[in-house]
């Protein structure tokens, strides 16, 4: 994992980092305070967002990552290229839970699709930028390709 300044990132990039943290703003997280806001590119360069909203009870809450990759879905695509994830965090780093690790390895459009995560601080500015490929991230995950029958 690498950490970047904003100026390093490729203007697609930039430009990823922008909308997740436009739409951070729209999480419905009345229980937690943890707002998650994400934007995704997929395989044919169309910008999906998402964020996080939360159930009083937790197992239905919606996942920012999840709702970005159903967005994608709907639209007929089901591979994206790169994604980013903002947190208002003073400590660890951005990147993807379990689940949304596990969710985004499923419509990754290669092992190597580029994580990026962004630490916002108190007052919502960017603190920190990580980045690193979802191989680094989820290296021995489950996928459609361990589902083929052997003969």
């Amino acid at each position: 994992m690498k950490q970047l300044e904003f100026s390093e990132l490729t203007p697609v990039q930039q430009t990823l980092v922008n909308r997740a943290v436009e739409i951070r703003q729209r999480a419905y997280a009345p229980y937690s305070n943890y707002k998650v806001g994400v934007a995704l590119v997929d395989e044919k360069d169309n910008i999906h967002a998402g964020c996080n909203i939360e159930s009083a009870d937790y197992t239905l809450t919606t996942h920012a990552e999840m709702d970005a990759i159903n967005t994608m879905v709907k639209t007929g695509v089901l591979h994206l290229k790169e994604i980013a994830v903002v947190v208002k965090s003073d400590v660890g780093n951005a990147m993807p839970c379990g689940l949304c690790r596990q969710k985004i390895r499923e419509f990754s459009a290669s092992p190597n699709v580029q994580v990026i995560g962004i630490n916002l601080d108190k007052s919502e500015k960017i603190q920190h930028i990580f980045i690193a490929p979802m191989s680094e991230l989820f290296p021995y995950g489950f996928g459609p390709d361990f589902l083929a029958m052997s003969t």
